[in-house]
Parts: C-alpha cells; structure tokens; sequence
C-alpha cells in the first residue's frame, strides 16, 4: 500500500537524474532545431545501389525513407556527410508442401553503408543492416504479390531506422568530442 504512494516520486527522482547526466533516449525523435536533428539534417543521401535492376523501385522506396528520417526539412544545402548505401534483396521459399509448392517465403533484405566526410573525402563510418521478413504463399498470385510487397516495405522501414540510429550515435559522439575539445581549450 505504501509502495503506490513512494512510487511517483520515485519515478520522478530516477527522470531527474537521468535527465541531469544528459540522457537522451536512443528512439526519441530528434526534431529539426535539436542538435542530433541538426546534424542528422546535414547529412546528404546519396542514391541508392541495388544489386539487381528489378530491385530499384525498391531502392528507390528506400532512399525516400532516409530522406524523410534524415531531411525533413528538404535537403541540406550545406552538407557535412554524404551517406552511401548498397543494397541486396533475397528471396527463399520456407514452408515446403508435399506437392512440393511452397507456402511461406522469407524475404531478406542487406544493406551496407559508408557514412563519408566532405571536409576530407574519407570514410568516417561504415556497417552493414539486414532484415529477414517472411510471408505466406497463397493460391492468389495478388494476395502473395501484395504480402511480399508489404514484407519489403517494413524490411526497408527497419533498415532506415537502424541506419538512422547508427550514424546518429556517431554523430552525437562527435558532436560531444568536440565539446569536449572545446571545454578543455577553456
């Protein structure tokens, strides 16, 4: 019973705390004006590589999701970073039936990237992401179509988000190494 009194304020203490070390969580959304959402916002895109030529819509689907988490407010005029990706698209058939025709089909979708400096022309980060979705197999050649559709959009969703997050991290580490530099100066 005194447990549900102490628990607000304890919860408050622990967010006052966390907040005073400079906590920031990882998955907030960093709004234009913050300094993650302004470095983020420096970052050009560049377009995307596809292995195959059928995969380029999917490609191009991709790239207007990191736009819309790195760019917001339209593309930078100013770029600091140019991030390049590759991408690789695979499809294998799971759930075999006796008749041999498949019924469940995962969808794997890799992409490596290569976050480079303009100030230098260097690579300053790279890493590689992939995301396996799978998907029924019906009789209906549409209903299979828009499934498999439907497992590539959310593949290219975690992608960008996980890229997203990635060189976010890199920059806010830049971002304090620098103020740290800059502290130590004074």
């Amino acid at each position: 019973m005194w447990f549900s009194r102490v628990r607000p304020a304890l919860c408050a203490a622990v967010l006052l705390a966390l907040s005073a070390c400079g906590f920031q969580p990882l998955y907030q959304k960093h709004p234009a004006g913050s300094a993650i959402g302004d470095d983020l916002g420096r970052v050009k895109i560049a377009n995307i590589k596809t292995e195959k030529r059928e995969n380029d819509r999917l490609a191009q689907k991709f790239h207007n999701l990191l736009l819309d988490r790195f760019n917001p407010e339209g593309r930078p005029q100013q770029p600091t970073h140019t991030l390049i990706i590759t991408m690789g698209v695979g499809k294998e058939e799971t759930g075999i039936q006796i008749t041999d025709d498949a019924t469940r089909a995962r969808l794997t979708v890799a992409a490596s990237f290569a976050l480079r400096a303009i100030a230098g022309n260097e690579e300053v980060l790279t890493g590689s992401e992939r995301s396996v979705n799978s998907y029924n197999i019906v009789d209906s050649e549409f209903a299979t179509l828009s499934a498999e559709a439907d497992a590539s959009d959310r593949a290219i969703r975690e992608l960008s988000d996980s890229i997203k997050l990635r060189v976010g991290v890199y920059l806010s580490r830049l971002r304090q190494q620098d103020t740290d530099r800059e502290n130590r100066r004074r």
